[in-house]
């Protein structure tokens, strides 16, 4: 027996097997520096390489695509750090958290759009870094890459959380300095040509789409950044989880986006994977490849709660289950392989559209969440509501589904985008301004419905302790 006892104690070290249950006290590691390294990592890759590249596609100089980066990434990252100190607190995936403002159903809403998110992602970062080992060797087809590089990614979710915080730290160290020695290399290249180190300025709708491009860029890890860090303890220092957060993800991202968008500058008619290659020849390539394995990884990690979450609204799965976890992650992750199959011709194109509506999905979701946290419960929930139907937030909590319903409904007329331009996007000279728009009518509506019809517990003045049945 006490064989048997550590031989699963060694297991659990190596293979996770929890999903979106809570995690116990007991099970909790970790510290906030890890996070730093985490998201430095998660963020230091080819996939924002090319985005800087794209943000100088569209029209920015160099310099303006820089303070676009900038901008964006700032303002970005603040909102995913504030979303990730949710999870030391309450122990749980974002995606279950979420059914505190929503409602055990009202929730539902987000299970797909995050795990369109996640499949979307995997099949953009498989295709970038097929191409990237396409510039080493023709002998393999883009699809064959695409397979390939897929394993890795399998293999080290297989193992779970520890094994992808683990890979991310690596990846910050080899990542970071290889992309040092290619701005290098990328200077001593060659100049920039005038007309792109011009302080020119462009159009307000111009900069505001780049700095667009560089918010849901960051914003687009909120709906699932907490489920790296409740594995922290619960006593873990919010602002130095902030800070961590924040600081590495800014970093990295910049770092990695000015690299882009100086290579796209630079080479223009090469677009930034062959830059790349250009520049600094085949090892640069495969480390740009190795770069986005462990975020291919993580995409289908969090992919898989969406499918868990969504039938937990029928069925409570078992707390500690390999299996339960495993299934919905291969499926997720096939299900990236095979959009990286449909989409790989046009995926820049593909990238910039997708992002654009994820910006207006999400901005909303962020606003009430980040209000109902901070503002109204002050991170006080019942954790064990989040699991049924009939606890303390109910199947549907109207308040947040209306604000979220209004957030969305202001961000209509001010989307510019390739399918749709909103009726007052052309008064203020082609700007979107569609995901400020939405997420302050979302945060104040949210904040006016609470106080003007509060529930029984604000209106008692009750707090809601976190804990689990």
């Amino acid at each position: 027996m006490a064989v048997s006892a550590a031989r699963n104690e060694q297991l659990r070290r190596y293979v996770e097997n929890r999903h979106i249950d809570h995690i116990p006290a007991g099970a909790r590691h970790g510290k906030p520096w890890h996070q730093f390294a985490f998201w430095f990592g998660g963020n230091v890759n080819v996939f924002n390489v090319v985005l800087g590249a794209v943000t100088v596609s569209i029209g920015l100089t160099f310099w303006w695509a820089l303070v676009a980066i900038g901008a964006g990434t700032l303002i970005g990252a603040l909102l995913i750090a504030l979303h990730a100190t949710q999870g030391p607190r309450l122990g749980v995936p974002q995606s279950i958290q979420s059914r505190g403002q929503f409602g055990f159903y009202g929730s539902a809403f987000m299970f797909p759009a995050v795990l369109l998110l996640n499949v979307g992602f995997i099949a953009a970062e498989l295709v970038i870094q097929a191409q990237a080992m396409n510039g080493v060797t023709a002998a393999l087809s883009i699809p064959a890459w695409i397979v390939i590089l897929a394993v890795p990614s399998v293999v080290i979710g297989v193992f779970g959380y520890r094994w992808i915080h683990w890979v991310m730290q690596a990846t910050a160290i080899v990542v970071g300095v290889a992309l040092v020695i290619m701005l290098a290399q990328g200077l001593r290249y060659g100049a920039l040509p005038a007309h792109e180190t011009t302080w020119a300025r462009p159009t307000f709708g111009l900069f505001l789409a780049g700095v667009a491009l560089l918010v849901i860029d960051m914003l687009s890890f909120g709906p699932f950044v907490s489920d790296y860090t409740r594995y922290l303890p619960a006593q873990t220092s919010g602002r130095r989880l902030f800070w961590g957060i924040y600081a590495g993800s800014v970093l990295a991202t910049f770092f990695s986006c000015a690299v882009g968008a100086y290579l796209g500058a630079l080479l223009p008619s090469l677009g930034p994977v062959a830059a790349v290659g250009k520049v600094s020849g085949s090892w640069a390539l495969v480390i740009m490849a190795v770069s986005l394995i462990n975020a291919n990884t993580f995409n289908a990690y969090t992919g898989s709660f969406q499918v868990l979450a969504f039938g937990s609204m029928w069925r409570r799965f078992k707390a500690e289950s390999v299996t339960v976890r495993l299934v919905p992650f291969v499926c997720v992750m096939a299900a990236g392989v095979a959009t990286a199959f449909l989409g790989y011709r046009s995926f820049v194109t593909n990238l910039t559209n997708f992002l654009d509506v994820l910006l207006v999905i999400f901005i909303p979701w962020s606003a009430v969440n980040l209000a109902d946290y901070f503002l109204v419960r002050r991170g006080r929930y019942d954790v064990a509501s989040f699991f049924t139907a009939d606890g303390a937030y109910g199947r549907f909590a109207w308040r947040g589904l209306l604000a979220y319903a209004v957030g969305l409904a202001a961000e209509w007329p001010f989307v510019s985008q390739p399918d749709y331009t909103g009726p007052l996007v052309k008064t203020l000279r082609g700007a979107d301004i569609s995901w400020l728009v939405g997420w302050f009518a979302a945060a104040i509506v949210y904040l006016l419905l609470v106080a003007l019809v509060p529930g029984t517990a604000a209106r008692r003045g009750r707090p809601i302790a976190a804990g689990v049945r």
